[in-house]
């Protein structure tokens, strides 16, 4: 079969998009900021982040619903570009901004930006299988591996993870432009109905926004015990499970495991990605990033051969599995890039077996793992005591030395400051991951098997 040059450069535009938006969208709560404010200002700076995140995840099924109706890829295209030059435009110009108030409206512009690259990508390669598996590589992937470039105390920056790399931007504005000047106007954007289309708007904004408002619930409560803050945890869990089983009944049962599938592996996934995003993480970030997609384009392939959704998350709850018998397997080093590969594998497996034909469907699920807030709060429980590392060593032949030995023993000295390492209420973390995962494997199981209708049963 002729390779088609424009469906090549399709889908490397699709590739690189995917890419970028998810490096935009992928920035974990909390984190360190190097910002001086009251802390009145520095608190709607912190709530302004997950927002914003959830904003542009809604904007991604927005962006592909006015695409679709004009029907036109090279619109499309020129929209990613577009998009491209306001992320370069906020790159460059939010090291010299100072005030909160214009660094949120950044943050937000980024976010919203970021959308349109992602439904404008959903738009180009949906309907076309290399396009749909470049865009679903480049998505998990990044996802899976971004936030290794998480900073200590990220400085001149919106993100906790940073700015995208010009090695982002550049090209993903080159293919664009290319994309948008040599477009074939015979080919056109998969159209989707006004019921795909309500309901891929409506699934999109409730289950991103209730993430949101119950992210905030759970900042905002006085813990007492670890017991109530599992409780509330687990009430949550509860209601983000239960809206998005919803949302994947009411659409298509095939499609509708695309959605079970991704919130699986957001679940899944966050111990890792925690860990990933540690100080003593000891992993490189071109060792996570090549780990991460190769095992994501392993599962892929093999989702070609083995259709699996369930398999997938199989896969995937092993993460949260190991981590509630053995939680200190694998937080750092080597094993770390173990867990990740085995991440990589489920997730692109499930990811591939469950790909929806329609492509406001697939919008939808795509942005779901940037919204899973409230599984990253479940692996981010705080016990109430701190871990320190450090790597002090007594002078030889100095006993005044030898008077710090115990105390710099459990702390961790780093550029000259001592910082202070939470300790996470790991094992519960992963019991209560595990049993999300299973959750979304019984659901998918559930939308695999054929609905009663009226018309059967009278049969």
């Amino acid at each position: 079969m002729p390779v088609e040059p424009r469906e090549v450069l399709s889908t490397s535009t699709a590739l690189f998009g995917g890419a970028l938006a998810a490096f935009v969208l992928t920035n974990p709560p909390g984190g360190g900021w190097a910002i001086h404010t009251s802390e009145r200002e520095l608190s709607r700076w912190l709530s302004s982040q997950p927002t914003g995140i959830a904003v542009g995840a809604v904007v991604a099924v927005l962006a592909y619903a006015l695409l679709q109706r004009k029907g036109s890829r090279r619109i499309a295209w020129i929209a990613m570009a577009v998009a491209t030059v306001v992320l370069i435009g906020a790159r460059l110009a939010t090291p010299g901004v100072g005030a909160i108030d214009a660094l949120i409206a950044v943050h937000y512009l980024k976010s919203v930006a970021a959308g349109v690259i992602l439904g404008a990508a959903v738009a180009t390669v949906w309907g076309r299988r290399a396009g749909q598996l470049a865009l679903a590589l480049s998505v998990l992937a990044t996802f899976l591996t971004a936030r290794v470039f998480e900073l200590v105390f990220p400085a001149q920056t919106t993100s906790s993870i940073g700015e995208p790399s010009w090695w982002l931007l550049g090209p993903m504005l080159v293919l664009a432009a290319v994309a948008a000047a040599i477009a074939d106007g015979a080919t056109r954007i998969q159209r989707a109905t006004g019921r795909e289309l309500r309901l891929a708007v409506v699934a999109a904004a409730s289950i991103a926004l209730a993430n949101r408002a119950l992210q905030f619930w759970i900042d905002r409560q006085d813990y007492t015990s670890r017991v109530a803050t599992w409780v509330i945890i687990g009430v949550c869990m509860v209601v983000v499970l239960g809206l998005t089983w919803f949302a994947a009944r009411a659409v298509v049962p095939a499609e509708g495991r695309f959605l079970l599938a991704a919130t699986g592996v957001a679940a899944a996934s966050m111990p890792v990605l925690v860990d990933l995003g540690g100080p003593l993480a000891n992993v490189e970030h071109w060792q996570a990033v090549l780990v991460g997609a190769l095992a994501v384009a392993l599962g892929l392939r093999l989702s070609m051969t083995w259709r699996s959704t369930i398999g997938g998350l199989f896969v995937v709850a092993l993460i949260p599995m190991v981590g509630a018998i053995w939680p200190e397997l694998g937080q750092d080093g080597p094993m770390l890039l173990v867990r990740l590969a085995v991440l990589g594998v489920g997730a692109g497996l499930a990811f591939g077996s469950s790909l929806p034909g329609t492509a406001a469907i697939a919008a939808v699920g795509l942005g779901i793992p940037f919204v899973s807030m409230v599984f990253h709060s479940a692996a981010t429980v705080f016990t109430g005591a701190v871990a320190y590392g450090g790597a002090y060593e007594p002078l030889p032949g100095v006993p005044m030395s030898s008077a710090y030995e115990t105390q710099l023993q459990i702390e961790l000295f780093e550029g000259g400051t001592f910082i202070d390492i939470p300790h996470y209420d790991d094992r519960v973390a992963g019991i209560a991951l595990l049993i999300a995962v299973l959750a979304c494997a019984v659901g998918a199981r559930a939308l695999a098997r054929p609905i009663a209708t009226p018309e059967r049963e009278s049969a």
